[in-house]
């Protein structure tokens, strides 16, 4: 299926998008395709006009891939809160296996965090790069930064990656509103490994993306609520309501944060995850 006409994007891109949507049989495999030339990581979608766009069937969220011999390249659209759910405060989690299993071993985790000057001077230090008084004095003009930063979900992955040698980190960039939001990833084929093996243009694997949910302080918050009104409820005569409160509220992307009352779970704080199968584009393709 194609769409009719070009999805406006408004002042998030401000541009046009031409973007084909396309439905894949659920055995088949998300065809990559490949990037003539590399893809600038910026929020922005002009880059991808002639890709086909797929729906995740659960979040409504819609996505595509590009790759060449170096990166694999993938975007995410959210046309509603309720497909974004609290990916701001969660990130996203985007696993990865070359043996085409569901795992969560290997992975990143992207996630966006707000630095003052001296934050990132400490952090890039920390790095091991050697930043002179004049390098500090050029970031301290600005009070603060937002870091984007995709980090291996396991430990021993992290220190793989260490082992094989300096080179570029996964990285990703944003533009959210209420009306659509852009995410665009970066990740470095060097460093989709399994079994000492690296993925590599024309190779098969499985992705699996992970974002939304209720964060620690939302839930520690609905608790607080709902003990709150356990207790109003015992003083006149009512159920334990502390009692009713129990379970994953965001697990297997079916809760949310609900009411004081403990209500209706609110489906913009519902978690989301889905699995694909992909086949990454050869040169050329």
């Amino acid at each position: 299926m194609k769409f009719s006409r070009a999805t406006v994007v408004g002042a998030v891109i401000g541009a046009a998008l031409g973007l084909a949507g396309a439905a894949f049989p659920a055995e088949k495999a998300v065809q990559s395709q490949w990037a003539t030339a590399p893809i600038r990581v910026d929020g922005a979608s002009q880059e991808w006009e002639d890709a086909v766009l797929l729906t995740d069937k659960g979040s409504k969220a819609e996505y595509t891939l590009k790759n060449d011999g170096e990166f694999l390249y993938i975007l995410f659209l959210f046309k509603s809160p309720t497909s974004l759910s609290t990916y701001e405060a969660s990130g996203m989690r985007v696993y990865y296996s070359l043996a085409g299993k569901k795992a969560k071993s290997a992975g990143f985790h992207f996630t966006k965090k707000s630095l003052s000057a001296d934050e990132l001077i400490a952090n890039i230090e920390k790095g091991g790069e050697v930043l002179t008084a004049e390098k500090k004095a050029e970031i301290r003009k600005q009070k603060g930064y937002m870091t984007y930063v995709g980090v291996p979900v396991d430990v021993k992955q992290a220190t793989g990656q260490a082992a094989a040698g300096p080179g570029e980190p996964p990285t990703f960039r944003d533009k959210l509103s209420p009306r659509l939001s852009v995410v665009e990833f970066r990740i470095p084929l060097a460093g989709l490994v399994e079994a000492g093996q690296a993925a590599a243009a024309g190779a098969a694997l499985k992705l699996g993306f992970e974002w939304g949910g209720m964060t620690a302080e939302m839930r520690s918050a609905y608790m607080a609520r709902a003990a709150d009104s356990g207790s109003q409820a015992r003083g006149t005569g009512g159920g334990d309501l502390g009692s009713q409160v129990s379970g994953d509220y965001e697990g297997g992307g079916e809760g949310g944060m609900g009411g004081a009352m403990g209500g209706r779970p609110d489906p913009r704080t519902r978690k989301h995850s889905f699995w694909i199968d992909v086949k990454l584009a050869a040169r050329g393709d």
